[in-house]
C-alpha cells in the first residue's frame, strides 16, 4: 500500500498537474486542500470539497495566465507510511516571454493523506510562500 500511495501522489504531481489526466479523479469528494500563506492572495487558504479545489485551480490558472507564467513541479523525494505521503517538491514558475529574467523557484513539502480507496482526502502544501507570492502577486 505504501509504494502504491507514493506512486499515486508522484503521478498526481508530475503528470496530472501537468495536463496528463484529470487531477480531480484522484480526489475524495470531501477533500481538504490547504495552501498556507498570506490572505492577501486568493490562491492561499483552505479549499474544501471538489468545488473548492476546482475554484483553487481556476484561481491558479488565472494568475499564471495574467502573469504569463508556466509552472512545473517535480518530486525530489517522496516518503510514505501507510496512508500518509510527504512529497518534497521543486516548483518552478517561468516566464513565457523570452526576454524575461530568471525563473521563480520554490522548494516545499506537500503532505497528503489517502483513504482506503486510494483517493486523496487531504493535501497541505508547504512551499516557500515568499517565492510563490512574488511569482503570483
Amino acid at each position: 500500500m505504501t509504494d502504491k500511495n507514493k506512486q499515486i501522489v508522484t503521478d498526481w504531481i508530475e503528470k496530472k498537474l501537468h495536463g496528463q489526466g484529470n487531477p480531480m479523479d484522484d480526489l475524495d469528494p470531501s477533500v481538504v486542500f490547504c495552501i498556507p500563506g498570506p490572505n492577501t492572495n486568493p490562491i492561499f487558504g483552505e479549499f474544501t470539497g471538489l468545488e473548492g479545489v476546482e475554484k483553487f485551480f481556476g484561481l491558479l490558472l488565472g494568475k499564471l495566465a495574467q502573469k504569463n507564467l508556466s509552472q512545473t513541479i517535480k518530486v525530489v523525494n517522496c516518503l510514505a507510511e501507510e496512508k500518509q505521503v510527504v512529497a518534497f517538491v521543486e516548483e518552478v514558475f517561468s516566464s513565457k516571454e523570452p526576454n524575461m529574467a530568471e525563473a521563480y523557484i520554490s522548494h516545499g513539502a506537500w503532505l497528503f493523506e489517502l483513504n482506503d480507496e486510494s483517493k486523496i482526502t487531504s493535501f497541505y502544501c508547504y512551499d516557500n510562500t515568499e517565492v510563490t507570492s512574488k511569482a503570483l502577486a
